[in-house]
């Protein structure tokens, strides 16, 4: 009896094995690995030569961008003739040879007017390292970074600052920053916030502290930072030189800081003096509003002073009664006291003892006795004071 030929697992078909490679095949495949090397070696060859003109802007592709946009706020910034303010960028597209700008539109978003004039001192024993500085809301990030934003959130305008070399040292230095905000409130506001509770008070400006490497002080519109590079003797009196100079020049301006000068005095932390622009205790209606700790009877209580038109504190007092009544908390009101309304709220286990006399609200906040929070109250306004 004759065997059947053996059979492949997938069916009837015999095996197969393929003994021969055509010649078409053959070429074909030898084409192929002879383009692959061919275009590595194009790709090695021009990848190790640069061609700027690949790479180099056209002017033209950007005449777009420079017109109004209908229908939407325009993106680019005009003057009062309806032409596109002239940025750094475009100047150097047009051409322009101005060294000054070219620098500042490295280091800076270009600032106007008075803001452009340089940083100069009036004091001897120090001469300036490079050109002055300036930065805009849009990049102060670059140069304080992470810090950035808490002065965006007081109204920051611009930086000016400068390096100065010190004369007859090892390489001393002293870095000169003036942060200027939109009002003297606001620049307060920053300086409270970045204040060293440690720092020794000024004799030449009344919000300001000497700290281990340098003068931190608020003049007018401007919160001043002169620090030192190193803790050298002749470092540190010409620092503090240069901020007393400082001083003298910047103007001075307190408006919008009455609040701040009704904050009681007695048992008062100097210190501890500071800003909340919007949402002080969590209500949109407390806003401007000053605050300070106090030692009083061996309690620490926090105090704050609004100073607003009569309608505007008014408004505020029956605000904060409706908020603490969403919040659940318990409110009682109190028996005037010399002619200002007083009431005692507890939320969340902290007791606030609040006041308000015609354009004035304040009080303590989160206290965590309530009778001394009471006190403390009723014996400011017995005392006229606030």
């Amino acid at each position: 009896m004759a065997m059947a030929a053996p059979k492949s697992a997938a069916g009837n078909r015999k095996l197969f094995v393929r003994t021969a490679v055509p010649t078409g095949e053959r070429v074909a495949g030898f084409v192929i690995v002879c383009l692959l090397a061919g275009i590595a070696a194009v790709i090695l060859v021009k990848g190790r030569h640069y061609d700027p003109n690949r790479f180099v802007l056209r002017p033209e592709a950007l005449a777009s961008t420079a017109a109004s946009v209908e229908g939407k706020a325009g993106t680019v910034r005009s003057q009062a003739d309806g032409r596109p303010v002239q940025t750094p960028a475009a100047a150097r597209l047009s051409g322009a040879a101005n060294l000054e700008f070219e620098y500042a539109s490295q280091t800076s978003a270009a600032p106007t007017g008075a803001a452009r004039e340089p940083l100069d001192l009036k004091v001897d024993g120090v001469r300036p390292m490079q050109p002055t500085e300036f930065y805009s809301p849009e990049n102060l990030y670059e140069k304080i970074n992470g810090r950035a934003p808490a002065y965006l959130g007081f109204n920051f305008q611009e930086l000016r600052c400068r390096s100065f070399l010190v004369e007859g040292s090892a390489g001393g230095y002293v870095d000169v920053f003036e942060y200027r905000f939109d009002t003297p409130v606001n620049a307060f506001g920053m300086f409270a916030l970045e204040r060293d509770p440690q720092g020794a008070p000024l004799d030449f400006a009344t919000d300001g502290y000497a700290g281990d490497m340098g003068f931190f002080f608020r003049q007018g519109t401007h919160y001043v930072q002169i620090i030192a590079s190193d803790q050298e003797a002749r470092t540190l009196v010409l620092a503090r030189a240069i901020a007393a100079d400082r001083a003298k020049t910047l103007p001075a301006d307190d408006t919008g800081l009455a609040a701040r000068r009704r904050l009681p005095t007695q048992g008062l932390d100097p210190d501890s003096v500071a800003f909340v622009a919007e949402n002080a205790l969590g209500l949109a209606a407390l806003k401007n509003v000053f605050q300070a700790q106090y030692d009083f009877g061996g309690a620490k209580l926090n105090f704050f002073l609004m100073v607003a038109a009569p309608e505007e504190a008014a408004a505020a007092w029956q605000k904060y009664q409706e908020f603490v009544s969403n919040l659940g908390g318990q409110l009682t009101l109190l028996p005037d006291v010399n002619g200002a309304r007083l009431l005692q709220a507890e939320t969340f286990g902290a007791w606030n003892v609040l006041y308000q006399l015609g354009g004035e609200m304040g009080g303590v906040f989160e206290a965590s006795d309530g009778l001394k929070a009471r006190q403390f109250v009723e014996q400011q306004l017995q005392r006229g004071n606030p």
